[in-house]
């Protein structure tokens, strides 16, 4: 099978996905390069593309990968040389991982919904900055989401926090943090007698003194009135993100009805104070 390439196109095309992918690498990072060097860099890149066509390179898939990869690193070399070693390195892995990613996009668009290069090349640029934005949002979303581990006596239970700088909840008298969990997550670490005693509390049924070690703390939260919470001293709070992890001896956690998170992601609201 044969195929008949018109080189002064084939450059112009891969001047514009070699152009592309450093304008992608150039967001994703977060910095900015010059327009003569991703020009420079964009034109030795579409110049190899073509080199590799016109010389039977292709015809061995290990001389025509090596090839490909050599001219990767040319092009982004290219491209960020000037900002010193540490900064090339980085700039070529981000080429080479996006060279791959966007090619895919690019070869769906073309192949399956048949547009042409440039707009196929365009909407793929496009796609792929969305992708990234939502996976950045995601993240974000995440970023503050904690393992915890509540312990009480010999019982122990595991849960998601959220570190929020909004909570400011604190204990009157000793000016304690306060941390607020789930309802139900806090009865897995009562006796029965206890989640009587809490139900009653949160059903406005005050009577009497609470057995359970219960203090109350007054809280106020935008949209809602004043009211108390019902906290209690648990004998200690492990809390893991990544490869950090802190411990605290006696903490303070007061109990919400209410779920703190809507959608199930957490179970826990952290006081930003943990972490000092």
């Amino acid at each position: 099978m044969y195929y008949e390439i018109y080189l002064d196109v084939y450059f112009l095309e891969n001047l514009m996905l070699y152009f592309l992918i450093l304008q992608f690498a150039e967001f994703i990072q977060k910095d900015t390069f010059s327009m003569a060097r991703k020009l420079l860099a964009s034109g030795i890149g579409a110049f190899g593309a073509c080199m590799l066509v016109v010389f039977p390179i292709h015809k061995s898939r290990i001389l025509s990968v090596v090839c490909s990869i050599l001219l990767c690193f040319l092009t982004a070399y290219t491209a960020g040389k000037k900002r010193g070693s540490r900064s090339w390195r980085k700039m070529v892995f981000s080429f080479c991982i996006l060279s791959l990613f966007l090619g895919g996009i690019w070869q769906f668009f073309i192949a399956y919904l048949k547009l042409p290069f440039w707009i196929a090349a365009m909407a793929g640029y496009a796609a792929a900055r969305l992708l990234w934005k939502y996976w950045q949002k995601a993240k974000a979303g995440t970023g503050y989401l904690y393992d915890v581990t509540l312990k009480r006596g010999t019982a122990q239970i595991s849960l998601k926090g959220l570190l929020d700088s909004g909570n400011q909840l604190t204990e009157p008298l000793t000016d304690r943090p306060v941390h607020i969990v789930d309802y139900d997550e806090i009865c897995r670490l009562l006796s029965d007698v206890e989640i009587l005693e809490l139900d009653s509390f949160l059903d406005m049924e005050i009577g009497g003194s609470m057995r359970g070690g219960f203090v109350y703390v007054p809280y106020h939260s935008v949209g809602e009135s004043r009211g108390v919470l019902p906290a209690m001293t648990l004998d200690s709070m492990e809390i893991r993100h990544g490869e950090s992890a802190w411990s605290t001896k006696r903490v303070l956690v007061a109990v919400s009805r209410k779920a703190v998170s809507s959608r199930g992601k957490y179970q826990m609201i952290l006081h930003p104070r943990i972490l000092e």
